[in-house]
């Protein structure tokens, strides 16, 4: 089978989530035998080389406009003054149709010259949020797969925000682009068919994880505690800040990892000044410095508010540490409470403290969450038992085109 996956945050890059799984199954489906291209419209920004190759997935990042040094950083004060003067010009709008008629062109010669079976992409498309009027992404002739992960209208529900009309039509058309849909979660998928037009049922293939990693015997830290993930609001870093300055009265010696792109600042105003001693902030790490630091971390603490699937508590399961995670949205489909991590109420600071403190004053307990966590990760998310369904997945689609 050929297989092309559209993903704009291929590593890499300071992302996570969508790019790390795309990366995952790719290199996995090679090892099946299968043929694999990458592609996607990146960022400005983004870095990285135009075209190469990763264990034999061909990789390919076409670059929208405005590509200059001004926008590298889109956080930054000058680059949020610049794009919103190209928005409230017309010019970002006029320049991202223009871009998205030169993808069009290029993922046809893709196609074409790789031979394409079928077309995975996300529902999250991140032109869409730089748009002032509906701008629709191009149909392509090869069937196409959407694998949800968190659309824009999706977070903003969840969030009870509004967005533009034009943002939920522009992902609405993408839906109706879609030969089959599966989803990350039967959260999100149940939640996005209530945002969105769907008729068909939506299939649930969790996303995978790599679980045979050389670092999950690390020796651990006894009193090391872990958090990963972007420094925003949506993944409860504030409230684990907060949380943070009761752990640290109660048990001092210990010690709190962030990792992670964002302003550390901003998470810094929410501790104590005693507590600001015992947190370190190490900023968005590779892959393998991520594994290290999990593994050698005895708790993980995950109070996210919103997710489609994520990662994050995976990957320290995977490195056999005791997380605690979320109980919303796909937080207890990835963790069974008291089984094999804790849930608790992202809303609730007692509550994360309490059972940081638990974890970190009862060994025994944070050891067999652990080993359990990791049970569960490989017999439910272990990258190559993922590949397998979705292979069958993609077969089920192409049969019904023939």
């Amino acid at each position: 089978m050929n297989i092309l996956y559209l993903c704009d945050e291929y590593p890499p890059g300071k992302h996570g989530g969508i790019g790390t799984y795309v990366s995952l199954i790719a290199r996995q489906m090679v090892k099946l035998g299968h043929s694999v291209t990458v592609a996607g419209l990146y960022s400005p920004g983004y870095g990285g080389e135009d075209e190469f190759e990763d264990e034999g997935v061909k990789v390919y990042r076409f670059r929208r406009g405005f590509d200059y040094k001004l926008f590298g950083n889109e956080t930054s004060f000058l680059a949020r003054i610049g794009i919103r003067l190209l928005k409230d010009s017309g010019l970002m709008d006029r320049d991202i149709k223009k871009n998205l008629l030169s993808y069009k062109n290029k993922l046809e010669a893709l196609i074409s010259s790789h031979h394409i079976d079928i077309i995975e992409m996300p529902d999250y498309n991140d032109y869409i949020r730089f748009c002032n009027i509906y701008i629709p992404f191009p149909k392509l002739p090869v069937p196409i797969v959407i694998k949800l992960n968190g659309s824009l209208t999706y977070f903003a529900q969840e969030a009870g925000k509004s967005l533009p009309a034009h943002v939920k039509e522009m992902e609405q058309a993408i839906f109706e682009q879609a030969a089959a849909i599966s989803s990350a979660s039967k959260y999100t998928a149940e939640k996005t068919t209530a945002c969105f037009s769907y008729p068909n049922k939506i299939s649930v293939i969790y996303n995978g994880i790599a679980t045979d990693l050389p670092y999950r015997n690390l020796p651990k830290k006894e009193q090391q505690v872990i958090f990963t993930g972007t420094l925003v609001e949506k993944k409860g870093i504030y409230q684990l800040a907060k949380a943070w300055n009761i752990v640290n009265k109660n048990m001092p010696d210990a010690r709190l990892m962030i990792l992670g792109k964002g302003s550390s600042q901003e998470v810094s105003s929410y501790l104590s000044n005693e507590a600001k001693g015992s947190v370190s902030f190490l900023g968005h790490v590779a892959a393998g410095k991520l594994y290290e630091y999990l593994s050698a971390s005895v708790v993980s603490v995950f109070p996210s508010y919103a997710e489609a699937f994520s990662l994050a508590p995976l990957e320290a399961m995977a490195c056999r540490t005791a997380v605690i995670n979320s109980n919303r949205s796909s937080g207890p489909e990835l963790v069974d409470d008291r089984i094999n991590g804790l849930l608790v109420n992202p809303d609730d600071v007692d509550q994360i403290a309490s059972a940081i403190i638990y974890l970190l004053k009862n060994p025994d307990v944070c050891e067999r969450l652990a080993r359990a966590g990791n049970e569960k990760v490989q017999d439910q998310f272990e990258i190559t038992k993922i590949a397998a369904k979705t292979i069958l997945f993609y077969g089920e689609v192409l049969n019904k085109k023939e």
